[in-house]
């Protein structure tokens, strides 16, 4: 599915989460992707690295500056999402540690994102940035 068509289908009165709930990860993170560039960010997905742990990361998107550590999280509705945003966005924390230890000497800002496909009602914790994809474009923006 391609972005415009998902933009042509909430023109038509469907919201992102219905539509995007249909697609699976990998789809969902090519759409994340999508969004950072074109928002004129250079990106990389499944990025992997190493230190005294091995880590993956979903997205990095870099635009000046700014390097955002970006973990997809697809979830559904349902109970105990408090918690598992909680431990996501320490290990998303462990993550944007890596990376900044990685990226010593170079002047860049990291920032760990959580990006979701629903309104969590939470939206930074411990300096982890909870973005609900419907959000991204503004969150973006604002930056």
């Amino acid at each position: 599915m391609k972005l415009e068509d998902i933009e042509e289908m909430i023109r038509e009165g469907r919201n992102v989460e219905e539509i995007l709930s249909a697609v699976n990860w990998k789809e969902f993170e090519e759409k994340v992707e999508e969004i950072f560039q074109r928002h004129n960010f250079r990106t990389m997905k499944n990025f992997r690295i190493k230190t005294s742990k091995r880590f993956e990361i979903d997205i990095i998107a870099e635009k000046g500056n700014l390097l955002f550590v970006v973990d997809c999280k697809q979830w559904r509705k349902g109970r105990y999402k408090l918690s598992a945003l909680r431990k996501a966005a320490e290990k998303q924390i462990e993550r944007a540690e890596a990376i900044k230890q990685s990226l010593i000497g170079l002047n860049k800002r990291v920032i760990p994102v959580l990006l979701t496909l629903y309104d969590e009602g939470i939206y930074n914790f411990q300096g982890v940035f909870i973005v609900p994809l419907f959000k991204l474009n503004s969150f973006l923006l604002e930056f």
